[in-house]
């Protein structure tokens, strides 16, 4: 899947201390100050239930052992920087890990499968503020599966049997070009207007002739280039006097269109998770994600479906240089 808003999610209080450090002038002769790193250790831990379940009696384990259940709890980096063209654009670049293991699919005959997979997400983007809660940007993505662990699944490389790495026909991955907008609405508290509304349209350029294994969905043919559009709502919680304590609550229509598949997938995903600012520099976040396939997209038989739950425990450093 394409983790548009699990990125934005899990860099929530970088986005909100852009706006802060976005106030400061600078100097027209001061242009080392124009830039602002991000760096951001993060925790992720799986917390899909039967992602724990041992398989069945009679099925064969896949993407596991009996004994050693690939378990998401992983310490992983964000990173980014940031140069601020004027008081209302910024250039930005930024990278995303994730790392997930959805709930256990038992469709497939004699077979149970769990899988933790091992997602990056590299993400060029100029954002531009409009006023009055509009804010926009123009974004290129490249979103890797880079590992699943227990199986050569759809990772960017299988090991062959001579311990070399071999190309992966079946791997997942997605880049295209975007345009996003958001709109900052609703009754002023002391944490801002209470919602936010974002919608997104994706340009996902791919090959005119389907590669290897990929699946046809019942199309009968391999569709090429396509577009997707996702779009999200955000709701800040103004539940505590401390200005500096961010609570939120949101969801997502998030789509994914990867190189092998033929039609665009659709999942629900809904969060909500809390920020505390503990000074211009630092932030802490702890935010729960979870993620349900839509029936809507053809990507595993019913009754089973693509789903997993992770909560992200995040330090956020943000420093103009």
């Amino acid at each position: 899947m394409r983790s548009s808003l699990i990125s934005k999610i899990a860099g929530l209080a970088v986005a909100l201390g852009v706006v802060c450090y976005a106030a400061i002038p600078a100097k027209a002769d001061d242009f080392g100050k124009r830039f602002t790193i991000d760096i951001a250790p993060n925790w992720n831990i799986a917390t899909t239930g039967d992602a724990y379940s041992l398989p069945p009696p009679g099925r064969i384990a896949v993407g596991y052992q009996p004994n050693d259940l690939p378990i998401t709890n992983d310490l992983l980096l964000n990173y980014g920087i940031d140069y601020r063209i004027d008081q209302r654009t910024h250039l930005n670049y930024s990278h995303a890990s994730f790392d997930l293991t959805f709930g256990r699919v038992l469709s497939i005959p004699g077979i149970s499968l769990i899988n933790k997979d091992v997602d990056r997400t590299d993400t060029i983007s100029v954002n531009h503020t409009f006023g009055g809660g509009l804010t926009g940007a123009l974004y290129y993505f490249d979103h890797q599966r880079q590992n699943v662990q227990g199986s050569c699944n759809n990772q960017i490389f299988c090991v062959g049997p001579n311990g070399t790495n071999i190309p992966n026909p079946d791997s997942i991955d997605e880049h295209g070009y975007g345009v996003h907008g958001a709109y900052n609405f609703g009754p002023e508290s002391r944490i801002g207007k209470l919602f936010v509304v974002g919608v997104d349209a994706k340009y996902i350029p791919r090959p005119a002739v389907a590669p290897p294994g990929a699946s046809l969905n019942g199309l009968g043919a391999y569709p090429g280039s396509g577009w997707e559009f996702p779009y999200s709502i955000q709701m800040r919680l103004p539940l505590v006097p401390d200005r500096s304590i961010f609570p939120f609550i949101g969801y997502e229509r998030a789509t994914a269109y990867f190189r092998g598949e033929s039609s665009v997938e659709q999942y629900n995903q809904t969060n909500f998770g809390v920020v505390k600012f503990i000074n211009r520099e630092f932030s802490l976040s702890v935010v729960n994600v979870n993620f349900v396939e839509c029936r809507c997209s053809d990507t595993v038989p019913p009754p089973d479906n693509i789903r997993f739950s992770n909560v992200i425990l995040t330090l956020d450093y943000h420093q103009p240089l």
